[in-house]
């Protein structure tokens, strides 16, 4: 059938390759075909789109199905019953159904960039200095197994059933006990929903705030994945710079004065680690309150300060509850496949979001959140968040230390004083030459300009040291050192 043309998708090639040859008779009336596992096998194929095209083929009629005896060619063939003049291309309805996808808003906008999260790979182990990720390695696996085995148990078989879409009361009581001692947060369960991510929140805050054209507020540089969900809405999103104070507010009100909704990350800003003053905190609120805006508060790295204690979540200021959506997660802080988060909703929100979670995905697996809540309640989770704390501040000290023995020149990074990365600012070559010899070399930081819409900082890299050992920040750092001194 000769090879795929990547111009065209996979299943029309597979489809169009299988109807010639039958219509030329290369495939006989009757003859047998390979099943869809064997054929997907021998063109490296997804055997959907192998069954897919089958399917296609099937109901046109060039192909039969017989009990017992596989999938065959049709013995009379839909061509020979109803002869007709071929159809251009352009107006199949296939084309016909590209056509439309190519103009629906979320397909048109997924396209423009590219995803913030891997596709593919997603399960090996990261490469230095790759950011954003903890160390699954430290994870109390053997207990989490045995906290696991105890709700599997014939008297908790309950735990099987479909959960509320808020959320298993337990865990929700569980995070409101943690939010008070570890954020400053007191809120009553009611107000608390698990969903999956804090992408999941943004997700649907979005769908239940803003409109195609509305406005909003968005961190320049900022976290990928928050801005890729407000333009798939169809939001306008309002660019707003940071500096050393955190979001610079003032410059968000002067330009989008009646935004709908504000992402901002508080404690410490994704990616340069900055946290917002507490003027900006309260200029914000004061904002927010009086154009009646919801602040969107990604509470992310919080738990990891490790030169002083984590400022309070802007969620637990004074008239901060009617205003902030406050969403944290507890996949970075134990596993990134435990996929489980929380929001902490203003009143008037958490019937619609409640509802719009059932909608969209129900709910998060009732079995993974009652072991959470165990994990919770029973002071393990607090027990890893401070053996990890110390262990990502002991990384922090040898990443700054190999940096500063090895990067003279090059690399000028700045004090790791929270969160499990650091800004690099480059001294010598561009960002996107560093970032590909680097990865070339087995080395795979982010270039800052990925963060970036509009406010360009200087060419920097973004690069984690929380999931390496020390040995390996070292001799990853001599290699960075090699690399850009070749490159310069």
């Amino acid at each position: 059938m000769g090879t795929p043309d990547p111009k065209e998708g996979l299943q029309r090639w597979l489809y169009e390759a299988l109807r010639l040859a039958i219509v030329s008779g290369r495939l006989p009336g009757d003859s047998v075909l390979p099943g869809t596992r064997t054929l997907a096998q021998q063109y490296n194929l997804a055997r959907g789109t192998v069954a897919a095209a089958y399917e296609q083929l099937l109901s046109e009629g060039y192909l039969v199905t017989r009990t017992g005896s596989g999938t065959r060619v049709s013995a009379v063939l839909p061509d020979q019953r109803h002869p007709a003049k071929p159809i251009p291309a352009s107006s199949t309805a296939a084309n016909a159904g590209f056509a439309r996808e190519s103009h629906a808003p979320w397909i048109k906008r997924l396209k423009e960039n590219d995803p913030p999260f891997p596709l593919s790979g997603a399960n090996a182990l990261p490469q230095p200095f790759f950011p954003h990720r903890g160390d699954i390695r430290l994870f109390p696996i053997d207990l989490w197994r045995q906290l696991h085995v105890r709700q599997l148990r014939p008297s908790r078989l309950l735990t099987l059933n479909d959960t509320s879409p808020a959320g298993l009361p337990a865990l929700r009581a569980a995070i409101a006990d943690h939010l008070a001692i570890a954020r400053g947060v007191r809120v009553p369960l009611e107000q608390i929903v698990v969903i999956g991510s804090v992408q999941h929140a943004l997700d649907l805050c979005m769908r239940l705030l803003t409109g195609p054209g509305d406005t909003v507020w968005m961190e320049d540089p900022g976290y990928v994945g928050a801005r890729q969900i407000m333009h798939a809405s169809g939001a306008h999103v309002v660019d707003v710079p940071v500096d050393q104070d955190g979001l610079r507010v003032h410059d968000g009100i002067r330009d989008a004065p009646s935004a709908a909704l504000v992402y901002v990350t508080p404690t410490r800003h994704a990616p340069l680690g900055v946290p917002l003053s507490n003027e900006r905190r309260a200029a914000l609120l004061r904002w927010a309150a009086a154009n009646g805006t919801i602040i969107f508060e990604d509470d992310y790295d919080s738990e990891y300060c490790f030169r002083s204690h984590p400022l309070p979540a802007l969620r637990s200021l004074p008239g901060a509850d009617q205003h902030v959506v406050l969403a944290g997660t507890f996949s970075k802080l134990m596993f990134p496949s435990l996929r489980l988060a929380y929001a902490v909703l203003p009143p008037r929100l958490v019937e619609p979001f409640v509802r719009a979670a059932s909608l969209t995905v129900r709910s998060a697996s009732g079995l993974t959140q009652a072991v959470l809540a165990d994990f919770l309640g029973e002071g393990h989770f607090d027990r890893h968040v401070r053996r990890t704390r110390k262990i990502y501040a002991r990384r922090a000290h040898v990443f700054e230390r190999a940096a500063q023995k090895h990067w003279q020149d090059l690399i000028e990074v700045q004090p790791a004083i929270a969160g499990l990365d650091v800004v690099g600012r480059l001294l010598s070559v561009d960002e996107h030459t560093a970032v590909q010899k680097l990865k070339a070399a087995g080395i795979d930081a982010a270039p800052l300009g990925r963060y970036t819409q509009r406010h360009r900082h200087q060419p920097g890299l973004v690069m984690g040291f929380a999931p390496f050992n020390e040995e390996e920040i070292d001799r990853a750092a001599q290699q960075v050192a090699a690399v850009l001194r070749e490159a310069a």
